[in-house]
């Protein structure tokens, strides 16, 4: 009768103090799940906040690149009279691929769609550029190949960098303006 008795001071003990500890334990651990999601909110706002305006520059990048690689534009920093067309072909191509490299880390603070438009802009306006020197006569000047790419570029009615850029505008819009 002496371990009955025993047993049952033990449990009336236990079963009191095991209910308050689950129950406190229960609450602790919403409040630390409440307080971490938080933190957790807060965390991510500040990075946003401190990345946007790290993408607003990487559209402001990419715009300006494309801008520096309209053929137009391109032409009347790079040519001179005293180069051949194969010249001029081969310094507007590196200075396109140049001007790509430079800001390709961009990408990261892009979306995956605006990146593949600037990619395909980039190779549609190498692609006016080396057609355009295909169809010259061996020897032309790079005078004659400025000609050839403007005539080739309104020919097809629209350059491939206003595309681009109306892409960006656009996307920039959705982003930061929604």
């Amino acid at each position: 009768m002496d371990w009955l008795s025993f047993l049952l001071e033990v449990l009336k003990l236990t079963i009191p103090a095991l209910a308050v500890f689950l129950v406190s334990y229960y609450m602790l651990r919403q409040v630390l799940e409440n307080d971490f999601q938080k933190k957790n909110l807060e965390y991510k706002r500040q990075i946003r906040n401190d990345v946007n305006p790290v993408k607003m520059q990487a559209y402001e990048r990419m715009l300006l690149f494309l801008e520096r690689i309209n053929p137009s534009t391109l032409l009347v920093r790079m040519t001179t009279a005293q180069m051949s067309a194969l010249q001029l072909r081969h310094e507007l191509n590196e200075t396109i691929n140049e001007e790509f490299n430079h800001n390709i880390a961009q990408q990261l603070y892009l979306s995956p769609q605006a990146w593949q438009v600037i990619r395909v802009v980039k190779e549609q306006v190498l692609h006016i550029i080396n057609e355009s020197y295909k169809q010259l006569p061996e020897g032309a000047t790079g005078i004659e190949l400025s000609k050839a790419i403007l005539e080739n570029i309104i020919k097809s009615e629209e350059i491939p960098t206003d595309k681009g850029i109306n892409f960006l505008k656009k996307e920039f819009q959705l982003v930061f303006n929604p």
